[in-house]
């Protein structure tokens, strides 16, 4: 009777958990909880922090950002924050973008999934023609966005910092990122 009674208990308990991890049923959507703070160094010794998973809400140009990416159609993306520190450099380097893996061994199996500059996306994909996306604000959130260039060689000066914003898409092929790990140039960990 009384193992009767602990399998009962314990089968109510699952379902509840079962109940709980599917969500709402309101149709809100799911609130996105923000990632980890990692960090690492480029081969010139640039020091390099990423914010990953940054809510855009949390961020006044990430929520800008954001609203223009809803306002216009485009696709639903992750955002990452990063931040290149040289100011105890010597030899000036760029901004980089950093890949999401499991480990070293996926990088070079292809398995990866790598960040794109957001100044990039705005450039390239998250163009305001033939959407509701207004011009004016995108080119608003180009000047922000692309104040640090991600093709200049020498965007980041010794004694200088910049901050850009990474992102990744949330399509199949990024299923699972958030428990990867993070690397860098050289396909170096960030810790």
């Amino acid at each position: 009777m009384r193992i009767m009674r602990i399998r009962v208990i314990a089968g109510i308990s699952l379902v509840a958990a079962a109940l709980t991890g599917c969500g709402g049923t309101d149709g809100a959507p799911a609130k996105v909880s923000p990632g980890k703070v990692v960090h690492g160094a480029t081969e010139t010794g640039m020091k390099l922090t990423v914010d990953t998973f940054v809510v855009p809400a949390s961020d006044p140009l990430l929520k800008q950002l954001e609203a223009y990416r809803a306002g216009g159609g485009f696709p639903a993306v992750d955002y990452h924050r990063a931040t290149a520190d040289n100011t105890k450099g010597s030899v000036p380097d760029r901004i980089r973008n950093v890949t999401f893996a499991k480990d070293a061994n996926a990088i070079t199996m292809g398995q990866g999934s790598e960040t794109r500059y957001a100044c990039d996306v705005l450039r390239y994909e998250w163009l305001p023609q033939g959407t509701k996306a207004p011009a004016k604000t995108y080119e608003q959130l180009q000047k922000a966005f692309c104040a640090n260039d991600p093709k200049q060689p020498d965007g980041v000066a010794p004694g200088a910092r910049a901050t850009y914003y990474l992102i990744t898409d949330r399509t199949f092929a990024q299923r699972g990122i958030r428990s990867m790990n993070v690397f860098g140039p050289g396909s170096e960990q960030f810790r």
